[in-house]
């Protein structure tokens, strides 16, 4: 018979995992598929030690990867679609004309609207990133703007538009879960994301100007623009794939069929636009991408991207961080945790602050968005009842906890997809102003009670 995991246990355990992870990856840069697997290890002996059987703890390893399937597929079709979107001319279209109508100094303000946009459209932050933000991403190699702080636009914008979207699934999981309407939740959430978005796109504007200022290389841009145009087909026919993506999304097609077809659409494109291309040759761009030979290096390192292979990084640090949060999960550890937590539920604000730290504190041990929303608003159901605060409160603090901070997890599934998806470092999380600030934001409101809305006042 197994006994329940303890708070001092669980909080030992994880104090372990947050040394072996912090050292592997910030210190010997090691990728992050290793770190987690051995402290999947640790988890799995503190499970022995309570008394589970390695089935038990095999059926949470299932039930947590089982969890992660969508985001997988998603990511398995943005890796074929990218492929195919470069064989046919798609991201060299978007990059061509991004060149013409961005400017250097107010690319990654730019960036951050224009994912918002798209995001808000589609519903889903891992849509915008896949689609308008690889583009995004060529426009700004372009312009020799650090891939970091485009990618950190590019995730600002995506999950901001993600946030405020009735077709997100994590908007409407945390609007079920607190028990709340969709609608006004989405209201009450305009109170931390707005000012986030606000500072973000003053911190991104000044970097704009700081770093641009005296270097834009427009030559290299005309050079570029070049290339594009004698070596591609530049041509609005390449567009008809993301369009029909977006367009599926907003009639509110789910992800993975507006996904395919899109993919069909662009397969169908490239035979127009890349006359002697082969079903062959869409279907190698498919798997293992489009390897550019124009002899510019800019723009060989721009469109050497995409294909299946490419996302097998992301795909599987998104398996073994979910098989690793399945057994935190299965074993007890995450609810002792939270529940180690109820002592400090005396305050309004106490009962926010621990609600944000137990949705980051559930990111970073298990790398799953869901569960950061579901176990924290289970949890802390009773606890804002109490306060008499209503429940679109809770529903509020989850997202700012859960989801939004979620991408500043390099092992998550999110981080996962960005650093595989756009190409870049986990250095990419220091640029996310809208993650970083909105906590702040938060907690501001809980010790002030500004903006916080009690039972009573309905």
């Amino acid at each position: 018979m197994e006994n329940k995991a303890t708070l001092k246990g669980s909080l030992f355990v994880l104090l372990i995992v947050i040394a072996i992870l912090a050292i592997s990856i910030l210190y010997y840069e090691a990728p992050p598929h290793i770190p987690i697997l051995i402290s999947a290890v640790v988890v799995t002996v503190y499970g022995f030690i309570l008394g589970y059987r390695w089935d038990d703890m095999e059926k949470g390893i299932v039930s947590g990867v089982a969890k992660g399937i969508a985001p997988i597929l998603i990511l398995s079709l943005i890796g074929m679609l990218i492929g195919v979107w470069v064989l046919n001319g798609t991201v060299q279209t978007i990059t061509y004309y991004g060149l013409q109508l961005l400017s250097p100094s107010t690319f990654l303000v730019s960036s951050v609207v224009i994912t918002a946009i798209v995001a808000i459209m589609t519903g889903s932050s891992l849509s915008a990133m896949g689609t308008i933000g690889v583009s995004l991403m060529g426009v700004a190699y372009g312009m020799d703007v650090a891939p970091a702080m485009a990618a950190g636009a590019i995730v600002s914008g995506a999950i901001f538009g993600d946030k405020l979207s009735p077709l997100s699934d994590t908007t409407n999981l945390a609007a079920a879960t607190a028990k709340t309407d969709i609608f006004e939740h989405i209201r009450h959430m305009l109170w931390t994301t707005i000012p986030a978005l606000i500072i973000s796109l003053v911190i991104f504007g000044i970097i704009g100007l700081v770093t641009t200022q005296g270097t834009a290389d427009t030559g290299q841009i005309n050079d570029m623009m070049q290339v594009l145009q004698s070596e591609f087909a530049i041509s609005i026919i390449t567009l008809l794939s993301p369009l029909l993506i977006i367009i599926l999304a907003v009639r509110r097609f789910r992800p993975i069929p507006s996904l395919a077809l899109g993919l069909v659409v662009a397969a169908l494109t490239t035979f127009v636009t890349a006359p002697g291309a082969t079903p062959g040759d869409i279907m190698g761009a498919a798997y293992t991408g489009y390897t550019a030979q124009t002899g510019f290096e800019a723009i060989d390192d721009l469109l050497s991207l995409g294909g299946l292979e490419d996302m097998f990084f992301g795909i599987s640090l998104i398996i073994i961080a979910l098989a690793f949060g399945g057994i935190i999960q299965g074993i007890g550890m995450t609810a002792a945790l939270i529940n180690g937590l109820q002592a400090l539920l005396r305050s309004r604000g106490n009962t926010i602050a621990s609600t944000l730290a137990s949705c980051f504190g559930v990111n970073v041990v298990t790398g799953e968005q869901y569960l950061s929303i579901i176990l924290p608003g289970q949890m802390y159901e009773d606890a804002y009842k109490n306060h008499n605060l209503h429940p679109k409160n809770l529903s509020r603090t989850i997202e700012d906890g859960g989801t939004i901070l979620h991408p500043l997890i390099p092992w998550g599934v999110i981080g996962a997809f960005v650093m595989t998806t756009l190409n870049v470092g986990m250095d990419y999380v220091f640029f996310v102003f809208l993650s970083l600030v909105t906590p702040f934001i938060a907690l501001f409101y809980a010790y002030t009670g500004w903006t916080l809305r009690k039972m009573d006042e309905e």
